[in-house]
């Protein structure tokens, strides 16, 4: 029998015997299993799309969740910076009060000594504070400073005063009255190893103030370097 009357011939049996009621058990088991099959097929692509979104979903709170604690931490740190500022500025201000009350005395004082980078080689900038209690009182004096270290290939001992140091800045201060701030620009030179900063300061014509005096360790000034 040529092909093309087997095909014609065999969907006309199928639907023959199905409407005598002679169709085989297990060709409707098979439709049955085939119509399972198709309905897992679909439940799972169902199942894989709502656990892909769900995936999706988990990421994206994630990654909300790192940029609120990075937000979070971010404000912590601002908020512990401005809490050490107001710190500082009330120390501040109770120092001003005491000073220009008098209550820190009679004598110089000096404070805030402190290092900044220049930007040039082996170059800083010396900044302090010089104060006098009270309002009604001012005076005259003069300061000096000096680096003490080591030359790179000597064991003796060297000490560096301003002229050594290249200050070219005055070294007197007149009229000074509650405080003064000053800057200094000195540079080390080749081969020096600095070991500790001394600041000076007197009074002139004045037998009854003693002088003054602070020395700071050199690595403790630039541990303080912002």
């Amino acid at each position: 029998m040529p092909p093309l009357t087997i095909a014609l011939v065999v969907p006309v049996v199928v639907i023959a015997l199905w409407w005598t009621g002679s169709l085989p058990d297990s060709l409707e088991v098979v439709a049955d299993a085939h119509e399972g099959i198709e309905t897992l097929q679909a439940e799972l692509e169902r199942e894989t799309a709502a656990h892909q979104a769900a995936v999706a979903a988990l990421r994206r709170t994630q990654q909300e969740l790192e940029m609120q604690r990075a937000e979070v931490q971010a404000f912590a740190a601002d908020i512990e910076r401005q809490e050490s500022e107001l710190l500082m500025l009330r120390d501040e201000l109770a120092f001003y009060r005491r000073l220009a009350e008098g209550a820190e005395g009679d004598g110089l004082g000096i404070r805030a000594l402190r290092l900044q980078r220049t930007g040039q080689a082996r170059g800083f900038d010396v900044t302090f504070q010089l104060y006098r209690p009270g309002l009604n009182r001012s005076l005259d004096l003069e300061w000096s400073l000096e680096v003490e270290g080591y030359a790179a290939e000597g064991e003796d001992r060297i000490v560096l005063d301003a002229d050594a140091l290249g200050v070219d800045a005055d070294r007197s201060v007149a009229g000074l009255r509650l405080l003064r701030g000053q800057r200094v620009r000195i540079r080390l030179p080749e081969g020096f190893e600095p070991q500790r900063l001394t600041l000076r300061a007197v009074a002139k014509d004045e037998e009854n103030i003693e002088p003054v005096a602070e020395q700071v360790a050199w690595d403790r000034l630039l541990e303080e370097i912002p």
